[in-house]
């Protein structure tokens, strides 16, 4: 890949997976280092803190951003992006690192790192929930609050299954009302909706299997019912990606949808590539093309 004058700001986590990496960092950087960049260190410090490092490097008109850490890290760096023509690399330091996944980005650090000097830069679409870019999903009820509710300390320990865990504690302690998703297409309530612009949800779990990157729409996965039974065999589906035959799913397309909560008065939260990011009710739509980023 060439890239110009080789300005590359490093956007890193510290406490990426638990901090399992801080180790590593150094040797990260000395490797972009050796394939010729001109690196600046850019250390998030707080929630969001990526957001305005990333745009901070288009304003100076960077060659290229680099996103070290998780999925969080890689989400707040990808929304000071968005629009832009400054590309994003990923070297993948999370604690499963699911956009790396889906676009095909080596898991292993050093392969990661290589990538940006043999990779392409391809246009790939983000979601939009309210004000919020996502390169995974939007989820909107239960897996909201499980993000919202989930401990650091297990999720450091436990790493994606602290999420199951804490799924099963919200399910028979949490009282999720009811949503209404409005699209153009059609009209339906459920307890729990995900909105996915790519086929990768978490680990093994492919809510909206169906989904592309490049193919301008999300896909809408609502379970409509609340049940122990439709519960636990929906997600049992989805580890086999048969979820989509459940009757009480509804899955469609939709460039974009209103999302409310059905019931007056109730708080129902948003998450974004497992990041809180708001509450109903919201707006998610696609916007196509939105972001570059160094795939293989």
């Amino acid at each position: 890949m060439s890239v110009g004058p080789r300005r590359l700001m490093a956007i890193y986590n510290p406490h990426a997976s638990g901090g399992s990496y801080r180790r590593d960092l150094p040797l990260i950087l000395r490797a972009l280092r050796g394939l010729g960049f001109e690196v600046t260190e850019s250390e998030t410090e707080a929630v969001g803190h990526g957001v305005e490092l990333a745009r901070r490097a288009v304003a100076e008109e960077f060659t290229v951003v680099c996103a070290i850490g998780g999925d969080g890290t890689v989400n707040e760096v990808l929304n000071g992006l968005a629009g832009s023509e400054v590309p994003l690399g990923i070297i993948p330091t999370g604690t499963v690192n699911v956009l790396a996944m889906e676009l095909g980005v080596p898991l292993d650090p050093p392969d990661a790192v290589k990538l940006l000097e043999t990779g392409d830069v391809s246009a790939i679409d983000l979601g939009l929930a309210g004000e919020r870019y996502f390169g995974l999903m939007a989820g909107v009820g239960m897996d909201a609050a499980v993000v919202a509710g989930i401990n650091p300390v297990m999720k450091k320990t436990l790493k994606e299954m602290a999420f199951a865990v804490q799924g099963m504690a919200h399910y028979f302690t949490g009282d999720d009302p009811r949503i209404r998703v409005e699209s153009r297409e059609r009209t339906v309530e459920g307890y729990f909706a995900v909105f996915g612009n790519a086929s990768s949800y978490a680990g093994a779990f492919g809510i909206t299997p169906l989904a592309d990157t490049r193919d301008g729409l999300l896909d809408v996965c609502v379970l409509k019912d609340r049940s122990f039974l439709s519960t636990a065999t929906y997600w049992t589906a989805a580890l086999l990606n048969a979820h989509l035959r459940h009757p009480s799913v509804e899955y469609f397309r939709t460039e974009e949808a209103l999302v409310i909560c059905a019931e007056e008065g109730r708080e129902v939260l948003v998450q974004t590539d497992g990041e809180v990011a708001g509450q109903l009710p919201m707006v998610c739509r696609i916007v196509p093309r939105s972001l570059r980023v160094i795939v293989p």
